[in-house]
């Protein structure tokens, strides 16, 4: 890795979040996402030089907008639409090299491989999520793993 890049990598993050895997629902609210990143930004530490983005299906576009706006975003519609978003940031972006710490909001068994491929070339990875929504795969892949946990989420769960 060139000087350049490692200077650039030294003490940044990436955080890529799946909204519909933490607030347990695929339709979202602006309320819900709104509440998601107050519990997100409650649990990690989000810095200034950070990367935030969140990958949904495409009727969860706005809500995400307006709940998160200074985010990128990442639609796509269909089965696994935002898992598919993530990994494929995590294999065409580079993330490995480009960033110290990178924080994977869901709990998703499918996204394990590319966090553990993360992990092996160097990366301090977190995967953050809902207790009852992370797969063990997901926890054995991770650094780390921080869980968030909301009763009006679970509520909304249950309904």
């Amino acid at each position: 890795m060139s000087s350049s890049l490692t200077r650039l990598k030294r003490g940044r993050a990436i955080h890529l979040l799946d909204p519909e895997n933490l607030c347990g629902s695929s339709l979202l609210t602006e309320a819900m996402v709104a509440e998601m990143r107050g519990l997100y930004t409650s649990a990690v530490s989000v810095g200034p030089q950070d990367h935030i983005i969140l990958a949904s299906a495409h009727c969860s576009l706005l809500p995400m907008a307006d709940g998160w706006p200074d985010a990128r975003y990442q639609v796509r519609s269909g089965k696994d639409g935002a898992d598919i978003c993530l990994a494929n940031i995590m294999l065409d972006e580079n993330v490995a090299d480009r960033f110290d710490h990178v924080f994977v909001a869901s709990g998703d068994g499918g996204l394990a491989p590319f966090v553990a491929d993360i992990a092996r070339r160097g990366a301090r990875v977190t995967v953050v999520s809902r207790r009852a929504a992370i797969s063990a795969r997901m926890r054995l892949a991770a650094t780390d793993v921080i869980y968030i946990d909301s009763p009006a989420m679970a509520f909304a769960i249950a309904a």
